[in-house]
């Protein structure tokens, strides 16, 4: 089947650098990758260097720098003669995504448990900013509190250093959230499991926190099908 071309959404410009080139790249990477990650860009959008250049009012050098970033991290395909495209979402890495973020994140919820209590009670300051997001319907605002509560657990864990693989694991799982949002309230249900999350790690229960971790993330599950139904384009062939 072809790929449509449709119009690239408007995106903000990248806001003032004072001119570094490296500041400059950045901000590109950073507009693109929040466009993608939030779905203002859809699975299968086709992009151009030059359209995106445009509208950030940069020059083509950042955008093909920031292109060849979110192609690494797979949230761009890019083929000779095709163009470039925003990933389609596919099943297998999806459930590959789920495998790595269990076997990180479960263990770390059950060493978080066994913190100092005051760094554990703190975890609950993040979940109550990212409920206020999602009472006024910030989406981009509960999405970046999501990293942080689930960053900071693996530095209660005691390793920080494991996530830029869980960040990129979540990738995939942010959109899949991001397009539950209108129709299954995935943002309520995210702040319900963390701050039951919260609770067990704060009572240093181990166990309770590893398994309601494991629920947490199995949850984007429960949107597949019915991302799927009403948006099969969105999909890579299995």
């Amino acid at each position: 089947m072809a790929r449509s071309r449709p119009q690239i959404p408007l995106l903000a410009p990248a806001p003032p650098t004072g001119g570094e080139r490296g500041a400059i790249g950045r901000s590109a990477y950073q507009s693109l990758r929040g466009a993608i990650l939030d779905c203002t860009f859809a699975p299968g959008m086709a992009l151009s260097e030059q359209a995106v250049s445009e509208q950030l009012a940069v020059s083509r050098a950042p955008v093909r720098e920031a292109f060849r970033r979110l192609v690494m991290e797979g949230l761009l395909e890019s083929a000779p003669q095709s163009g470039t495209y925003v990933a389609r979402l596919h099943r297998g890495r999806i459930a590959d995504a789920i495998f790595v973020r269990e076997a990180i994140e479960c263990r770390a919820a059950e060493l978080a448990a066994k913190a100092p209590a005051a760094q554990r009670r703190a975890l609950g300051a993040i979940v109550e900013r990212q409920a206020r997001a999602e009472s006024r319907r910030d989406y981009g605002e509960h999405l970046a509190a999501d990293e942080e509560f689930h960053h900071r657990i693996l530095e209660l864990a005691g390793h920080p250093h494991a996530w830029p693989a869980l960040r990129l694991a979540r990738l995939g799982m942010n959109r899949i959230r991001h397009l539950a949002i209108p129709a299954v309230g995935s943002p309520r249900i995210a702040v319900d499991h963390h701050r039951a999350i919260v609770r067990a790690i704060s009572e240093g229960d181990a166990r309770s926190a590893s398994r309601l971790m494991r629920v947490h993330i199995h949850s984007p599950l429960d949107f597949l099908e019915a991302i799927h139904r009403a948006h099969p384009e969105y999909f890579e062939d299995d």
